[in-house]
């Protein structure tokens, strides 16, 4: 498998408020992920860093070897760090408010695990098709559910970047978890919404699969289109060729 990741500013953010992460356990198994701290929400490039951070260390310090096991795992680990972050806050009151989303995919065996929490989004795709296994934790998403908004004018929806969900913001925290079997799919790919927001489906699924095109120049030119398309986010993402040759 190979993976890549990449994480930018952007033009109009004073910080990079998103962070990536591809980490291997003590048993060489992949988690990766992306963080994206709130914006317009103080210090959310501390939140999304102490996320990112904690779950690489807890990853890398353990040993998962069958899917019941991780899936569980990962959905204590999640409550964990969130009530960490959410505490952090009462001992250093100059970040209270701070808040992340967070997308993950651990990979066991030919199962691939994903967890999210908030917008950041989770992508699978093969030569045919691109699907979205995540559902965004967001204000215009409940409206989409209740049937007053299509998905189409979600996108264009003034509230649109408004979460109901993300780490740090309550002290109990759970996760939606996904389970994929791996093989049926080319590509995944995790990404914040300054990626989403910007890019249509089809036209992610129409770059990645671009015949010829390095992993790493493949990020780059998505990461170019949502900018050229008006991304006034940070854009952040990690791609992995599932069916790649590399040391992941």
């Amino acid at each position: 498998m190979d993976v890549v990741e990449k994480s930018i500013r952007g033009n109009f953010r004073e910080t990079n408020e998103d962070a990536t992460g591809i980490f291997h356990n003590g048993t060489g198994q992949l988690l990766l992920l992306v963080t994206d701290g709130m914006g317009g929400h103080s210090h959310g490039d501390v939140a999304s860093r102490f996320v990112c951070d904690k779950m690489g260390e807890a990853w890398t310090s353990e040993n998962l070897l069958d899917v019941s096991t991780c899936e569980q795992y990962l959905r204590n680990l999640v409550i964990r760090i969130n009530r960490e972050l959410y505490d952090y806050q009462d001992s250093h009151p100059e970040y209270e408010g701070m808040g992340t989303t967070l997308v993950l995919a651990a990979f066991i065996d030919e199962t691939i695990i994903i967890l999210n929490v908030g917008d950041s989004r989770a992508y699978v795709m093969n030569t045919r098709s691109i699907e979205q296994v995540t559902k965004d934790h967001s204000f215009v998403n409940m409206l989409v559910d209740a049937g007053e908004i299509t998905s189409d004018e979600a996108g264009r929806h003034p509230q649109k970047n408004i979460i109901t969900k993300a780490m740090g913001t309550e002290r109990l925290i759970q996760a939606d978890v996904f389970r994929l079997r791996n093989r049926q799919y080319d590509y995944l790919l995790l990404a914040s919404d300054g990626q989403t927001d910007e890019v249509r489906t089809d036209e992610m699924h129409t770059i990645i699969h671009k015949e010829g095109t390095d992993l790493s120049d493949t990020a780059d030119r998505l990461i170019k289109r949502a900018e050229s398309n008006g991304s006034t986010d940070n854009i952040s993402l990690v791609l992995a060729d599932l069916k790649g040759c590399g040391d992941d």
